[in-house]
C-alpha cells in the first residue's frame, strides 16, 4: 500500500528518488503553489509535475511513500532539483 504526503517547499532527503517527470494538465479545478518559485499554478493550465518515491521498511511487507511536486514549468522543476 502506498501513502501520499503533501511535501514542503524544500527538496526531500536523499533517500527519495524521482520516479516520474512530466508536463501535465489536470481537469481539477484547483490552484497549487509552485514548489520552486511559489507562484500560483492553475491545475487546469499547462504545468509540470515531479513525483518522488521512497521505500518504507515495514515488517513483513514492502511499502513506499510518494510525494508529488507541482511547478509552473520545466525550468522551475529543473531549478528545484538542481538544489537537491
Amino acid at each position: 500500500m502506498s501513502r501520499t504526503s503533501r511535501p514542503s517547499r524544500s527538496y526531500p532527503d536523499p533517500e527519495w528518488s524521482v520516479v516520474h517527470r512530466a508536463a501535465r494538465r489536470n481537469w481539477a479545478d484547483s490552484v497549487e503553489r509552485c514548489a520552486a518559485c511559489r507562484g500560483r499554478v492553475d491545475m487546469q493550465d499547462d504545468h509540470y509535475q515531479v513525483v518522488l518515491d521512497r521505500e518504507i521498511d515495514t515488517p513483513g511487507k514492502l511499502s513506499f511513500e510518494r510525494q508529488r511536486f507541482v511547478f509552473c514549468d520545466e525550468a522551475c522543476a529543473d531549478e528545484w532539483t538542481a538544489h537537491a
